[in-house]
């Protein structure tokens, strides 16, 4: 069996027993943490000096669509619909050899970066080949992850031969087949839903009844009103049912949600850039009981991994927390019960236990305590230093991808000392440009080729 023994780091827990430790030892048995303490007996383990180090459980991205890793920017000045219409025609050209490049270097990108779990929403699914390609990436990347095979099956001025919805259900069953979908499972199989829309209610009944038929949790895009009572109304609502984003959620749906022990995953990057979409179901759901986690979502726009997601989020909520008090007179602007509504201490959690917690494996992971996967990432302070008060201030505010130097999967190492461990970067990284460079010459397009729309729903001033 093998044994890892991290030695003198501050080991910020995420677990309410253990808490903050400063100068602790964590040791690592096969693949889950055996003890958290001190001076811990390091017989027969490697030892490793994480003196100056911020060790903490490994981040959870609930919701990214890695297939569009090779588009990495192309959206970075999009506005509006832009996204839309720039991305989703892409998907008609990505054969499943584009799909691995990408799905693969987007879980090593993720993984480089401090991310330990992650739910791939994987619309590029045109065949099983597709999938069969996913879910190899997925292995091939020894990251802790969710294949999420969506029902949906848009691939714009393309028909897929996988057609949508229940005509999933049979290669979706093949797939299953070859993943235990246990909850220490390493890969997992998860199921993506149609829209959620009143004329298309019976499809989606079908498919969260298949789904929890072969075991498989579940997302989709809740992007309008009323989704979740529609979901509700059928009696579905249970927290195997992840809505992402959920801008436009009603208090309604949230209570709802609440009411089941529900989450919600946002992705503040994708949906603040744009100018389109409300935020202020983060702090109306966080006071009806509704766990929030957070994701990427899109890598066209930014780069993968959570800390760019988590202090965004932090300053936001703050913005909008002064915004409304001021609106109501409430100044000068004082703290008061429920405001502001986040604190560091809460966006950690966000981007580990509740992101555990929304994928249904808050006993395998997202905390850093016996029994728990070693889903393990370190933090370099030793050139800068530890931020005074909450160590979670200096992950949230402090800190940046390239201070992440060490990462474990399941007892694992992906990276050490600041280097990828088991993974040809150039090959990765040229599996990436090619696969870019074919769907470009594909599609008639060109690296950097935003196609803007302006007033008047035309391409011109």
């Amino acid at each position: 069996m093998a044994k890892v023994l991290f030695k003198n780091a501050f080991v910020v827990s995420c677990n309410a027993k253990i808490g903050d430790v400063p100068g602790a030892d964590v040791l690592v048995e096969d693949t889950q943490i055996k003890q958290v303490g001190a001076k811990l007996d390091g017989a027969g383990a490697e030892v490793i000096d994480a003196a100056g180090m911020i060790l903490m459980p490994g981040m959870i991205d609930t919701h990214s669509h890695l297939w569009e890793t090779p588009f990495k920017g192309r959206v970075s000045e999009g506005w509006g619909m832009e996204y839309f219409t720039n991305i989703h025609p892409l998907v008609s050209h990505c054969t499943p050899e584009d799909s691995y490049a990408a799905i693969f270097a987007g879980h090593i990108e993720s993984l480089c970066n401090g991310v330990t779990t992650m739910f791939d929403y994987n619309t590029s699914i045109n065949s099983p080949e597709h999938a069969d390609a996913a879910v190899q990436a997925l292995k091939d990347a020894g990251i802790r992850g969710f294949m999420g095979y969506d029902f949906r099956g848009k691939a714009p001025n393309f028909t897929p031969p996988l057609a949508p919805s229940a005509a999933r259900f049979k290669d979706v069953e093949r797939v299953r087949a070859s993943i235990p979908n246990k909850p220490r499972d390493l890969i997992r199989l998860a199921t993506c839903l149609s829209e959620v829309a009143p004329d298309n209610m019976d499809a989606v009944v079908k498919e969260i009844e298949f789904s929890r038929g072969i075991g498989c949790y579940m997302s989709w895009h809740c992007n309008k009103a009323g989704e979740l009572e529609q979901i509700g109304a059928r009696g579905l609502l249970k927290d195997d049912l992840l809505p992402a984003h959920g801008n436009y959620t009603t208090d309604k749906d949230l209570d709802l949600l609440g009411e089941v022990g529900g989450y919600l995953t946002s992705q503040t990057e994708a949906e603040t850039y744009a100018g389109r979409r409300s935020m202020s179901m983060i702090a109306r759901g966080i006071r009806r009981g509704v766990r929030i986690a957070i994701g990427v979502d899109v890598p066209v726009i930014g780069n993968l991994g959570l800390l760019p997601q988590m202090r965004l989020l932090h300053f936001l909520q703050r913005y909008m927390d002064g915004a409304i008090e001021r609106h109501e007179g409430l100044v000068p602007v004082v703290r008061r019960p429920g405001v502001p509504t986040l604190h560091p201490r809460d966006i950690l959690e966000i981007a580990t236990i509740n992101g555990a917690g929304a994928l249904g494996i808050g006993d395998v992971t997202g905390q850093i305590a016996p029994g728990f996967e070693a889903d393990i990432v370190l933090m370099d302070t030793r050139n800068f230093g530890v931020a005074e008060g909450d160590p979670a201030g200096h992950v949230v505010l402090n800190s940046s991808s390239g201070d992440i130097d060490t990462v474990m999967v399941a007892g694992t190492f992906r990276k050490r000392g600041g280097k990828m461990l088991g993974v040809d970067m150039s090959k990765m990284l040229a599996g990436r440009v090619a696969a870019r460079n074919r769907i470009y010459k594909a599609a008639g397009e060109v690296p950097g080729g935003l196609h803007k729309t302006y007033w008047g729903w035309g391409d011109g001033k």
